[in-house]
């Protein structure tokens, strides 16, 4: 039997420009024909599954494509030609637009977007009710009651890239709260590193002595649990919205999240890239938006390696070796009572190195949305619309004025202070004086006074009369005072490689 890859559906969007893969199942031996219009290609059945690559075509549309094994055709309607993008990462993705802030501002005009969006069922393992969301799928056309549910910053990038160019832009929503960038990447490129390797254990250890039975069932008693827990929860915040989290647990009880180690358990090393990212592969896209770094902050000295090898291997998946990553950097973010830690200050510095290494990824710094105690600020218009000047700098050529965050370019000791030259397109601003710190050969910080000249920054403290390293942000949740005169923040940086 004759079947496309669930991805394809009606109302579908593909990428212009660039060879689209088709693929599906049909009876081995089968000769596949796909076609838009008077383009074609062909493609041979193999155990079970056939691939077809069509040549790059223009934006356009409505088109249909069809696709035939001599003796039956499928077609899909209503198909356009424009840009796709794929949301990947973990809660602040997958905020919903009806969850944002403003929702009703949001979801205004929504028919008129020009964007298109699908959801990769977000399921764990592989059984009956997979198959049948997978084969339920569809490509959702921009309507209230269906935009609503979208990725809010993913929504939002594309409504502005849309506008900007004047073509369709189909989403590729795939992404899941609570995940590690482990969960993301194949059991085999975990296997070929120290890092990868360290969360591999972490899953083995977790369901020593366990069948796979006994283990689900304790995955599956957790859920019972903490679905229960949830609710208590959001009931005792309606009663007490400034209630602290100590005062929620001593009402509802211990938090089990993000429960014990078990086959079915989604957030497992390489669990979606199996169930989620792999059923989409090769997909043919324009590029990768990634907001995912929250739930690695207990290894951050591991991230940089992680968030590098998902990169390389997401880009062998989709076929493409200069598919365009663009990053969100990490805002501000802190529990009570842990303002001062610098866990997430090291995952930004290490969002920022993969960046630096990477000539076809680009980075939105975002220091200045966080919110203290609440890891999924509302606001995800500034974050979305960073995404689209990274867009329109690093993806599409569109070299626009005044688009960049300030990046630390190099750092000179000069007679009583440290000078600090920046990357950007817009002159430095101060917005206060907190956030920086020099030290000396001794390694002792201080804090340290600020002052700008166009894209220098000079640090002084009579502490350190010779200062050797500087650093700023350096913490969960603090002051963000460091600006470009276009509004956007400086990302954090630090100089010394002993601490970070």
């Amino acid at each position: 039997m004759l079947k496309l890859a669930p991805i394809f559906k009606d109302h579908l969007v593909l990428q212009r420009e660039k060879p689209l893969h088709i693929w599906g199942n049909a009876e081995d031996g089968s000769l596949i024909t796909a076609a838009i219009g008077s383009v074609s290609a062909q493609a041979e059945t193999v155990n079970g599954a056939w691939h077809a690559v069509l040549p790059p075509l223009p934006a356009g549309g409505p088109y249909t494509l069809t696709v035939s094994d001599g003796s039956e055709t499928l077609s899909l309607n209503d198909v356009m030609l424009g840009e796709v993008w794929l949301c990947g990462g973990q809660s602040n993705m997958e905020l919903v637009v009806k969850d944002a802030a403003h929702p009703g501002e949001l979801l205004r005009d929504c028919e008129e977007s020009g964007v298109r969006l699908y959801h990769v069922g977000k399921r764990g393992f592989f059984d009956a009710q997979f198959y049948a969301e997978e084969e339920a799928s569809c490509w959702q056309l921009p309507m209230p009651d269906t935009t609503q549910h979208w990725t809010a910053v993913g929504y939002l990038f594309a409504q502005e890239l849309a506008k900007k160019l004047g073509v369709t832009i189909g989403l590729v929503e795939c992404c899941y709260g609570g995940t590690s960038a482990t969960a993301w990447m194949s059991e085999a490129m975990l296997q070929s590193t120290e890092a990868g390797r360290r969360y591999l254990a972490d899953y083995e250890n977790g369901i020593a002595g366990l069948t796979d039975e006994e283990a689900n069932q304790a995955y599956r008693d957790y859920c019972v649990y903490q679905n229960a827990w949830n609710e208590r929860l959001a009931a005792f915040y309606r009663e007490h919205p400034t209630g602290s989290w100590e005062e929620a647990l001593a009402v509802c009880g211990e938090n089990r999240y993000p429960g014990p180690y078990a086959p079915i358990n989604p957030l497992r090393p390489h669990g979606l890239y199996d169930t989620m990212l792999r059923r989409i592969t090769p997909f043919t896209l324009r590029g990768v938006l990634y907001y995912q770094a929250e739930s690695d902050d207990h290894r951050p000295e591991d991230y940089e390696t992680l968030l590098t090898c998902l990169i390389r291997e997401w880009r062998q998946d989709f076929r493409d070796p200069a598919l365009p990553f663009l990053l969100v950097q990490l805002p501000m973010y802190a529990e009570l009572n842990t303002a001062e830690c610098v866990h997430w200050a090291k995952l930004r510095l290490a969002q920022e190195r993969v960046y630096r290494a990477d000539r076809h990824a680009g980075m939105a710094v975002i220091l200045d949305c966080g919110e203290y105690c609440e890891i999924h600020p509302k606001e995800k218009r500034p974050p979305a619309h960073r995404l689209f000047l990274q867009a329109l700098r690093e993806v599409y050529g569109l070299q626009e004025a005044d688009t960049t965050s300030p990046l630390l370019r190099s750092a000179i000791p000069e007679s009583g202070g440290i000078r600090l030259h920046f990357d950007t397109t817009s002159p430095l601003e101060l917005r206060g004086s907190e956030g920086f710190e020099i030290c000396g050969a001794d390694g002792i910080w201080h804090s340290a006074a600020p002052s700008v000249n166009e894209n220098t920054l000079l640090l002084t403290s009579p502490e350190v009369p010779y200062p050797a390293e500087a650093r700023y942000a350096w913490y969960n949740f603090g002051p963000v005072t460091l600006f470009a005169k276009n509004g956007l923040p400086a990302a954090p940086f630090n100089t010394s490689r002993t601490d970070c």
